[in-house]
């Protein structure tokens, strides 16, 4: 077997920690420590050439931990490098979790610094079992770039109104309980939040005035203002009252918090037309599945890659976290297991989302949807999305293999 040379490097935000080990687990020369720049890794390649010579290996293997974007410049150099493409390396980013439950298992297992972490991160490259390697995918990085924001400011966008019900309550707190309109975050119900202070403003205004303020605002598009005039008042007789000056604060957090999601509700938008026309450079089949449209088309193709990396879909599920744990001992299996953490978050989200709405389209998907939510009492909805998303995988990884378009069955 041809010699090899195992080279782990820590990541950080201003140096970059290598070791390099050989077959027998021995160090080649010390480590070394370089600025995580671009002469800095310049210098880098340049001392694992110099270790390849002392070795006499003909094999590199690389690996780093996935520690945000720290890595990223690093493993797309050493990918692209002159000087090793007559190998080439073997590249591998491994989940930090894998790295730190593997140093439980080496001597010392208590010292945390980066010369031991990047040690660790060599020997476990030489000990085999290694996740997928890392391929540079420069043709789908600006549409993953595109689409992991829109994945960040959709759960910012979620969180922050979250944050404004919680502080309407406050406020007017029957008002999400009595619903005088179906979405509190529509004009005329924000007209209405915006308007009056507090609830004895509320319940102190005249109803033909509110009557006139509801049409007005609503543009005349309810078809019984008068009924949601009843609900404003009911919410105003039955909401607790609050002292005038928190009632002064909580009115201004409101109206702050509001603008916040006009603002991410804005970006979103801008963010899903980016989408749409970088998506145009590539060839896919996703949007023919009812409920997918370009973003999350986008979405998972970019977290996806090149399929034929993937040789079978227990694989792409697995890559996505949509595959569970066991736990089984003798006669004993556990009935309920986790969905596996280490994953990537990113092609779960889209692929969780996706499948929620290719439930509401498409009657096949909606019938094992409804048949995995009847199967158990605890956590239905999430169990049977999260199901109904592994069975969506199977149905992408054939038509991205394939290039055929979905073809419901009858």
């Amino acid at each position: 077997m041809s010699p090899s040379l195992f080279v782990g490097i820590d990541v950080s935000h201003k140096h970059n920690v290598v070791c390099a080990l050989d077959d027998q687990a021995q160090q080649v020369k010390k480590m070394a420590s370089f600025p995580n720049n671009l002469p800095g890794t310049e210098q880098l390649e340049q001392w694992i050439v110099e270790k390849m010579h002392i070795a006499q290996a003909e094999n590199l293997i690389v690996g780093t931990e996935a520690t945000s974007f720290y890595d990223f410049h690093v493993m797309e150099h050493l990918a692209q490098s002159p000087l090793l493409a007559h190998l080439p390396p073997s590249l591998f980013r491994f989940n930090a979790k894998m790295i730190r439950d593997f140093k439980k298992a080496l001597r010392a297992p208590h010292v945390k610094n980066d010369y031991r972490d990047a040690f660790a991160i060599a020997m476990r490259l030489r000990v085999g079992d290694l996740p997928a390697a890392f391929r540079p995918q420069l043709e789908h990085l600006p549409l993953q770039r595109l689409t992991r924001f829109r994945a960040h400011t959709a759960k910012s966008l979620a969180r922050e109104k979250n944050y404004f019900l919680s502080q309407l309550f406050l406020k007017f707190s029957a008002y999400t309980q009595i619903k005088p309109f179906s979405d509190p975050f529509g004009a005329t119900s924000q007209a209405i939040l915006a308007e009056y202070l507090s609830t004895d403003e509320l319940m102190a205004m005249p109803i033909e005035d509110l009557l006139e303020f509801i049409i007005k605002k609503g543009r005349n598009r309810f078809p019984d203002p008068q009924e949601v005039v009843e609900k404003l008042k009911k919410v105003a007789r039955e909401s607790y009252r609050i002292r005038p000056a928190l009632a002064q604060s909580v009115h201004l957090v409101l109206t702050l918090s509001y603008k916040n999601i006009r603002t991410l509700t804005s970006t979103i938008k801008e963010l899903d037309e980016a989408i749409a026309k970088e998506l145009e450079g590539f060839t896919t089949t996703l949007k023919t599945i009812p409920g997918i449209g370009p973003v999350y088309a986008a979405g998972i193709l970019a977290e996806i890659g090149n399929i034929d990396y993937f040789p079978g879909h227990p694989k792409l599920a697995k890559y996505a976290g949509l595959t569970w744990t066991e736990h089984q001992s003798g006669d004993f299996r556990a009935e309920e297991t986790r969905i596996i953490k280490a994953a990537n978050a990113y092609l779960r989200y889209y692929l969780v989302e996706a499948a929620n709405l290719v439930r509401l389209h498409d009657p096949t998907f909606r019938a094992f949807y409804q048949r995995k939510h009847q199967e158990t009492l605890k956590h239905k909805h999430k169990r049977a999305l999260v199901l109904t998303a592994r069975k969506l995988v199977r149905v992408i990884f054939a038509m991205e293999k394939n290039g055929t378009i979905y073809r419901p069955r009858a």
